[in-house]
């Protein structure tokens, strides 16, 4: 018995070492051998972004000619076989990995170390406890559909009837780490966040040991980047703010939020250290400029398409004028005429471009559906035709009701200049309906959060990138000015507060030329430049540590649940009422029992359907199409690995049309429209169903009990829909 359990945990341990080792290998052999990078601190945290984001975008492509065990398998043996390759091919090897020179105290090397723990644990502890409360809105049930669809392309979340446009490369990881671990989605992506944060950490110091040759000044910005914060603690001296959710508030930036949005967008945890990464290689092409390398960088700029295009857009840009610069300015040999050095530099971004278009559903969308294809008569006439069956068997009967939007141009067309309300900027305070908020770039709350680092790092890095003429300084300072740009001066009606994601870029990279001048006034000798250096430090770290602080406490969780389940923000009235203890603890009961029963039914329907199947929950009324629960019906989806037509903008969905119709009434035309295989009815959403809905359920040649769950006093019944 012992020698099996121990063969078990051999086999086990051989399958993450597969499964954790492939891709960061295959980063390691490019970096080494193609780029010959010898920086211990460059090398681990690059290979592992470079072997993610090459199985991110792999898979991506593989999915759409295999299904996902097969598409991961063949994907890990690619990236091994390309690893092999490459070491076969290029038989130089390359001067051994070494220390970069500022790390010349072993104190020095622990204390580095420590940081890059403390980055994974401040932002993998509340990912593990559950503090990815906005993934329920798309990434998770995304994660999930990745998983169990036959064959991408992927379909909407919300609306089944229509295909994904969407960045969904942190999804596919989250989905390859779940998929290959027998765990959730959830697990995938807070494994994610714990890995890439010490990355980011990790990357900052690596390159800025190199370009500002100061130890304490590599280390600040780093620090600063993965948690650089702002001047909004000193709204504690009014007094207004108390309790968690006062502190919570404070310490919650709603305009120009930092790194610490890793724990809610997956996107900049994958993102800000693959940009870095890129700037990384962007270096050693300026020193060994070759066809090889600009081929590399061009395919690793294209997959961030698949991650953000916020930061995909501003870095293409820069990238492309950088290297054209210094194309310019190299003088020409006889080996190496200008022609060549101009066709290297124009080489990465027309592979970037390419690439990115071709693998990111969005960008390519925008052009070959939306502006070649799309036709809403097509789109109805696609609905219509699962019912024109059923009219046969079960006799001639009304229409149903749909509403009929006219055809309008994609979202990108009403992107105008902020000529309506200029001088303001978007506040994600309203993000999540279909308004947005906004708040003056001189009011006191804008400058709080930008100040010190927006209005001191990027113009010390605007002026450091004149002065030292590197390129890895002049693309981080174009990517920190740049990146302020569409939320101060573009307007893109109700979806502006999506520009306020540049701000993270703008903000993360700035925060990189804080820490390099409060480290540059640190090391010198006269106090009144240790005093500033210092104070800048002190400015930067007081909201992530006061942050850090509040959710270590034990109601924080439960603070946070409460409000996020109630569709309430921080700044509202009641979010530091005092709780009832009786509710708080029924609603704490209804939570374990939603989330245990949404696991048994999915393990019931998963064997079944293959997690392919639809189904329809029904609800009660005034839950039909409140915004506030899809996160609710999302999380439902994930759990149970099926898919839910919830619809998102339900006045302009036909698929929400059906289903609104089929919750109310079960109408089974409405059923067979949505496609639906399976219905599910609970108490746990409180009121009983409709009894439109109840007759229905008692027609045995329509509606079969499959199975019923229970959990205390809730329950959850499956039904199969007969044809």
């Amino acid at each position: 018995m012992e020698g099996i359990r121990a063969m078990i945990h051999f086999i086990f341990g051989l399958h993450c070492a597969i499964v954790f080792g492939v891709p960061p290998f295959f980063g390691w052999v490019l970096l080494r051998r193609v780029f010959r990078e010898a920086n211990w601190i460059a090398l681990v945290p690059g290979s592992i972004l470079i072997g993610e984001a090459a199985l991110m975008a792999a898979m991506n492509e593989v999915r759409y000619f295999a299904e996902m065990g097969v598409a991961v398998w063949f994907t890990y043996k690619l990236l091994f076989a390309l690893a092999l390759l490459i070491v076969l091919v290029l038989r130089r090897r390359p001067s051994r990995p070494r220390l970069p020179g500022c790390l010349d105290r072993s104190w020095k090397l622990l204390l580095l170390a420590a940081g890059a723990v403390a980055a994974g644990f401040y932002y993998g502890v509340p990912a593990f406890a559950g503090y990815l409360n906005d993934a329920w809105w798309g990434h998770y049930p995304v994660a999930v559909q990745i998983q169990t669809t036959e064959r991408f392309p992927l379909s909407h979340m919300f609306a089944l009837d229509g295909p994904l446009f969407y960045h969904h490369g942190p999804d596919i990881l989250a989905a390859c780490w779940s998929y290959l671990l027998a765990l959730p989605v959830q697990f995938g992506f807070a494994l994610n966040i714990a890995i890439l944060a010490p990355c980011a950490f990790l990357l900052a110091f690596a390159l800025l040991s190199r370009l500002a040759r100061n130890y304490w000044g590599s280390l600040l910005g780093a620090a600063f980047l993965v948690a650089g914060g702002n001047l909004r603690f000193l709204l504690f001296l009014t007094g207004r703010f108390k309790g968690i959710g006062g502190a919570l508030q404070v310490f919650n930036s709603q305009s120009v939020q930092s790194l610490m949005q890793l724990v809610f967008t997956p996107s900049h945890a994958v993102g800000v250290p693959l940009v870095l990464t890129v700037v990384l290689l962007l270096r050693h092409m300026h020193q060994r400029p070759s066809m090889l390398t600009a081929v590399v960088l061009g395919l690793l700029t294209g997959t961030l398409t698949l991650v953000a295009e916020w930061y995909f857009i501003p870095l293409m840009a820069g990238l492309t004028l950088v290297l054209l610069l210094i194309a310019w300015r190299r003088r020409p040999r006889a080996e190496s005429p200008r022609r060549k050095s101009l066709l290297i530099a124009v080489l990465p971004a027309a592979i970037a471009i390419f690439w990115g278009i071709f693998n990111n559903t969005y960008l390519s969308g925008m052009v070959g559906y939306f502006w070649m294809h799309y036709d809403n008569a097509e789109q109805l006439a696609l609905a219509r035709q699962y019912t024109a069956g059923f009219k046969t068997r079960i006799g001639p009967a009304p229409e149903i009701e749909i509403y009929q939007p006219k055809w309008s141009p994609p979202d990108l067309i009403p992107l105008k200049f902020n000529f309506a309300h200029f001088g303001y900027v978007p506040s994600w305070q309203s993000a999540a309906s279909n308004e947005s908020s906004y708040i003056p770039i001189f009011g006191s709350a804008f400058l709080m959060e930008a100040a010190p680092v927006l209005l001191i790092g990027i113009p010390f890095g605007i002026w450091l990138s004149r002065r030292r003429r590197d390129p890895a300084v002049f693309l981080l300072a174009w990517l920190a000015a740049v990146s302020i740009v569409p939320p101060i001066f573009l307007d893109w009606g109700y979806r502006s507060t999506d520009f306020l994601r540049f701000f993270t870029a703008a903000y993360s990279f700035a925060a990189l030329f804080l820490g390099w001048l409060a480290g540059d006034l640190l090391a010198k000798a006269t106090w009144r430049a240790r005093t500033l250096g210092f104070s800048l430090a002190v400015c930067c770290l007081i909201s992530p540590i006061g942050l850090g602080m509040v959710g270590l406490m034990p109601d924080t969780v439960s603070k946070v649940t409460a409000i996020a389940s109630s569709n309430e923000s921080l700044s509202d009235e009641t979010a530091d009422r005092p709780d009832d203890a009786l509710a708080l603890a029924e609603a704490k009961a209804k939570d374990r029992a939603f989330e245990k029963l949404s696991v048994k039914m999915g393990d019931f329907l998963f064997l079944l359907g293959k997690g392919r199947d639809r189904a329809i929950v029904v609800v009660p009324a005034d839950q039909v199409p409140k915004l506030k629960y899809f996160p609710e019906w999302m999380k439902m989806a994930t759990l149970s690995r099926i898919l839910l037509p919830v619809g998102w903008y339900w006045e302009n969905s036909v698929y929400s049309a059906y289903y609104r119709d089929a919750v109310r009434r079960l109408d089974f035309r409405a059923v067979a429209a949505l496609d639906a295989k399976w219905v599910i009815t609970s108490n746990i959403f409180e009121d009983a169903p409709p009894p439109e809905v109840a007759a229905a359920l008692r027609d045995r040649s329509r509606f079969a009990p499959a199975a019923t769950f229970r959990e205390g006093r809730y329950t959850m019944t499956v039904y199969r829909v007969l044809q």
